[in-house]
């Protein structure tokens, strides 16, 4: 199955100095499908927010997929 749509992702700080780079399929949040199981996102810890967000947009160029950068973290 060829990926398709958008990834959702987002940064956020992990403890005093480290940072989660996090993307999930947008079609797989409930927000997109109502009542559909949530995947759990994929994640990097990194030491930096720029660190983070070149691992997500590489991510993103492997599955050549544009990404949406969420304006909060999805917690459902």
């Amino acid at each position: 199955m060829t990926p398709s749509g958008n990834l959702r992702a987002w940064i956020e700080p992990f403890g005093a100095s480290e940072f989660i780079g996090a993307f999930v399929g947008e079609t797989t949040t409930r927000d997109t499908i109502p009542n559909m199981p949530r995947r759990l996102p994929a994640t990097q810890l990194c030491s930096s927010p720029d660190e983070a967000r070149q691992w997500i947009e590489n991510q993103a160029a492997a599955f050549d997929l544009p990404i949406k950068w969420a304006s909060k973290i999805p917690r459902d």
